[in-house]
């Protein structure tokens, strides 16, 4: 499995990009504060916070259009477009959102998945991640929307949104298909990397695996910190989706101009799970998921 070499570099660009988006400058038509644009991550407001939760996920990529035939082809997902941002949905239920960001290298783009996790203070939350070795790259800054919020890195440097969402959280529902599944941090400290996560998140407790770990709270599975032996791939979140079968996909991934690495099968620890990409380079998970079976194991 290899990842392209230039999706480092936009990630770079998309990330600063981003920065400007967050702090409000003047880089989206007449908006006095793009930030603003970010839409809400529930429509139903929940008064609620669930500390650790991932509530959110942007798409970060330099073709809006490209996204939406991909996701739309592959998921059925459907789209909004609401001034400069478009909002995600799959069937009625919002799931997240897509930014447009054209570096004016053409030859560096490669998208990403920026998550949103849910922090009960963020100003606080700010400090300790520096003192932890990790770092602010934007904020914490109040978006009108959205919340408050900080863009920061691990100290691997994988990024996420630290949010306190203005109405709550999104009311929690169990993942159909087609609906976020599951979220992990792709690092080469397995150690340093659950230890941070632990006391950002809040989580009251952790399952260890064969070099994987579990964050839970509130009883839930919140996100899970995977160890990668190869440091190119350190610093990464990686989404899943929830998919009947991924096997079935597969055609239609590349179809739709995505790439497959690694197909179901090929890997002894998930072999019914797949791992691509989307036609701009995002990665993602494609992961089927049998509630009932799993509750009914010991």
């Amino acid at each position: 499995m290899s990842l392209p070499n230039r999706s480092r570099i936009f990630r770079f660009i998309a990330i600063f990009l981003l920065l400007l988006l967050l702090a409000g400058c003047a880089t989206f038509s007449s908006s006095p504060r793009p930030g603003d644009l970010l839409q809400p991550v529930t429509t139903e407001a929940t008064g609620i916070w669930h500390s650790g939760r991932i509530v959110w996920l942007d798409l970060i990529t330099p073709d809006a259009a490209a996204a939406k035939k991909f996701y739309g082809g592959l998921f059925g997902w459907t789209f909004k477009t609401q001034d400069d941002y478009v909002v995600i949905s799959n069937g009625k239920r919002r799931i997240g959102g897509i930014i447009e960001i054209k570096p004016e290298e053409k030859s560096l783009v490669e998208a990403q998945w920026l998550a949103s996790m849910s922090v009960a203070d963020i100003d606080a939350a700010a400090v300790w991640v520096e003192k932890q070795g990790g770092k602010i790259l934007n904020g914490p800054v109040t978006m009108k929307q959205r919340g408050r919020g900080a863009l920061i890195s691990d100290p691997e440097g994988a990024r996420l949104v630290i949010l306190k969402a203005r109405d709550g959280d999104p009311p929690e529902r169990q993942p159909g298909i087609g609906d976020w599944l599951w979220l992990e941090d792709w690092t080469a400290d397995l150690d340093q990397t659950v230890e941070f996560y632990r006391k950002l998140g809040g989580y009251k407790k952790t399952i260890a695996g064969n070099d994987y770990v579990i964050l839970v709270n509130e009883g839930k599975w919140r996100a899970g910190i995977r160890k990668v032996q190869e440091k190119v791939f350190s610093g990464i979140w990686v989404p899943a989706v929830r998919v009947e079968d991924a096997g079935r996909l597969i055609a239609r991934v590349t179809a739709l101009g995505g790439r497959v690495l690694l197909a179901p099968g090929q890997s002894p620890d998930n072999p019914d799970t797949a791992l691509i990409t989307d036609s701009s380079g995002a990665l993602l998970i494609l992961q089927p998921w049998d509630f009932a079976a799993e509750e009914e194991k010991p």
